[in-house]
């Protein structure tokens, strides 16, 4: 009786523990589960979770599949060291889907993968707000903001890129995007993904 009530107790804890919906994105995976982009300002195949601005609720709608999301830039400015992206991420399955949290980011450079840390929710006002669930229909897109410096500073020098990784909240691989820049790879900051795009 005592080994089937621990028993019990086990598998009640893992259940509870694995029912926390979607969450950030988490450390950007570095192995060959991505897919790749082909060209600056189109859109790449997403690897791992997104979403697309719908606003319509559906009840039993799945985490956005990497299979079935595109990924591109929708704009981008910069001024005084900073450089301020607003990405997109469409849906491209016949079904709505679901995404909450914050999409990790790294950079390859020519030394490879710079394994950005990226610091969600914080520093600019536009990022600044708590995640909240959205629900994407198909060919409607989800976005995020990204910041980084693109000048040398006390926390090390700009590194020059050539492909950008988007790995989406709650997934473990990542879209690879051509895009071609410089940055210190301690700067980057994202805020949570949306269902509508942010004012530019």
């Amino acid at each position: 009786m005592t080994k089937a009530l621990a028993v019990l107790i086990v598998i009640a804890a893992f259940l509870a523990g694995c029912d926390k919906g979607p969450q950030d994105a988490g450390p950007v995976p570095t192995g060959p589960a991505s897919h790749s982009s082909v060209t600056a300002g189109g859109e790449g195949t997403v690897s791992t979770g997104g979403a697309t601005s719908s606003g319509e609720e559906t009840a039993g709608a799945t985490l956005c599949n990497d299979d079935d999301m595109a990924v591109r830039i929708v704009a981008q400015e910069g001024a005084a060291g900073t450089i301020r992206t607003v990405w997109g991420v469409r849906n491209t399955s016949p079904e709505p889907c679901v995404s909450k949290g914050y999409p990790g980011m790294d950079f390859h450079a020519a030394s490879g993968w710079l394994d950005a840390q990226v610091q969600r929710g914080t520093g600019f006002p536009d990022i600044e707000q708590a995640p909240s669930q959205i629900t994407i229909g198909n060919g409607k897109s989800l976005y995020f903001i990204s910041y980084w410096n693109d000048v040398d500073t006390a926390a090390g020098p700009c590194v020059q890129f050539d492909r950008v990784k988007v790995t989406l909240p709650d997934n473990l691989t990542s879209a690879e995007h051509a895009a071609i820049g410089c940055l210190n790879p301690e700067s980057v900051r994202v805020g949570p993904v949306t269902d509508s795009p942010p004012a530019s």
